[in-house]
């Protein structure tokens, strides 16, 4: 996707954004014309703008720019159309005088609904999927996803024994039913394990996991470094294959934290049309609350993080 065709996108949009170069203020092309008067105030388009920029104009950029990455790199074809489509019968079939609740909040019609509702939805459900082949690189970095069963144990020598179990090859659904803690948080399922675990399961088993080669047993007693009363873990490495378990994957980041990765997403795109900020006011504005958006000043973001 070339990024002068985002740029434009964005420029034709916001009056405020993003071509390169440095901040300054931007502005608008009719500012002197005049809403309404009443007495001896007159209303412009200007005053308009900046009331609409200072009170939200952060917000209204971000989101602009999020349309502007959707429609470049996934795009209103026929099949996501068709989709919208489907989606809005189904809606309606369902509610009495659907268009009619529509247009009283705001909407002018069907079409008008579908296009800034419904598509927008659809492709940012597509762009997600997108991102999770895109961005393999980076999200195996941050998130360090392994596939694995985790054997939580109260006792130190209750983990030793289950890993020589393991070793010897006894059956695993006994080895938990017999070493398993009271309140252990895993059973002997397979389970997604990430950096988004942390607040559950020792970063040093993430960690081992994820640096482990071969599949199979880890060979030793894992525990928290900042814990000498347990739990204690064993670990069975079932899979390191990111291609193989893309789906799980981005199901799992997904569900515990879709917040974050619905902004990690954002940015690996700004970062990819190099997008960069020219309205002054906006650029500090984003900088206060979401420096990761500044992609073309990444120690901003460092910055927050310490």
């Amino acid at each position: 996707m070339k990024a002068n065709k985002v740029k434009s996108l964005l420029a034709a949009g916001c009056t405020c954004l993003l071509i390169g170069g440095c901040a300054n203020t931007a502005t608008i092309s009719d500012a002197s014309d005049v809403l309404f008067t009443v007495g001896e105030t007159t209303v412009t388009r200007g005053d308009e703008y900046d009331l609409v920029k200072n009170a939200n104009g952060a917000t209204l950029t971000i989101e602009l720019i999020r349309q502007a990455i959707m429609d470049e790199e996934i795009g209103r074809n026929e099949e996501i159309q068709k989709e919208a489509e489907e989606q809005y019968e189904s809606s309606a079939s369902s509610t009495e005088d659907f268009e009619g609740s529509l247009k009283k909040a705001g909407y002018k019609d069907k079409e008008d609904y579908i296009d800034k509702v419904i598509i927008p939805t659809i492709q940012q459900e597509k762009l997600l999927d997108q991102y999770f082949t895109d961005a393999k690189k980076e999200i195996k970095k941050t998130y360090k996803p392994t596939i694995a069963k985790i054997l939580e144990c109260d006792t130190r020598e209750d983990a030793k024994n289950a890993l020589k179990a393991l070793q010897d090859g006894s059956d695993e659904a006994t080895v938990w039913d017999t070493y398993s803690g009271e309140s252990a948080n895993f059973s002997d399922e397979e389970i997604v394990v990430s950096t988004l675990m942390e607040e559950t399961l020792p970063t040093y088993v993430i960690n081992t996991l994820y640096s482990q080669d071969k599949t199979g047993i880890v060979d030793e007693v894992m525990t928290d470094d900042d814990s000498e009363d347990g739990p204690y873990y064993v670990a069975i490495l079932v899979s390191k294959d990111y291609d193989e378990n893309k789906d799980k994957i981005q199901e799992n980041l997904t569900l515990r934290n879709s917040d974050q990765i619905d902004n990690d997403c954002l940015v690996y795109y700004m970062k990819k049309h190099n997008l960069e900020f020219h309205d002054q006011e906006i650029f500090d504005s984003v900088r206060s609350t979401n420096p990761e958006y500044i992609v073309n000043h990444p120690e901003l973001a460092e910055e927050e993080d310490q």
